[in-house]
């Protein structure tokens, strides 16, 4: 893999829960956003916002089943501040609504 895409993909792994722009990532690998988006998805698959999203719905599920948070205080800490992207996202994701995922792992 591409050294900046590591760099970046790491960089983002770290600071996920703050608003992170495409034009951020693409200034921590020295390209332009263009250039950085092609590199990134030849070498993930996936866009970098994807990417993003996927790391913060990670994160979510893991505090959902490890923490006592509300689904709201889990959505923020992960960066997400739209309720509705945020349960859709995460039903996409994982198959269960935020809600449904926490209720299982409290369960268990």
């Amino acid at each position: 893999m591409d050294p900046r895409v590591e760099l970046v993909i790491n960089y983002i792994r770290k600071n996920y829960n703050r608003k992170l722009t495409l034009a951020e990532m693409a200034e921590t690998a020295n390209l332009s956003r263009f250039r950085f988006s092609h590199l990134f998805k030849v070498h993930t698959g996936t866009s970098p916002e994807r990417f993003l999203t996927g790391v913060r719905l990670e994160k979510a599920k893991h505090l959902l089943e490890t923490e006592f948070l509300t689904v709201k205080e889990v959505m923020t800490r992960v960066g997400i501040s739209d309720a509705s992207y945020f349960s859709r996202r995460f039903k996409e994701a994982n198959g269960v609504t935020p809600g449904k995922c926490r209720r299982v792992s409290q369960k268990q």
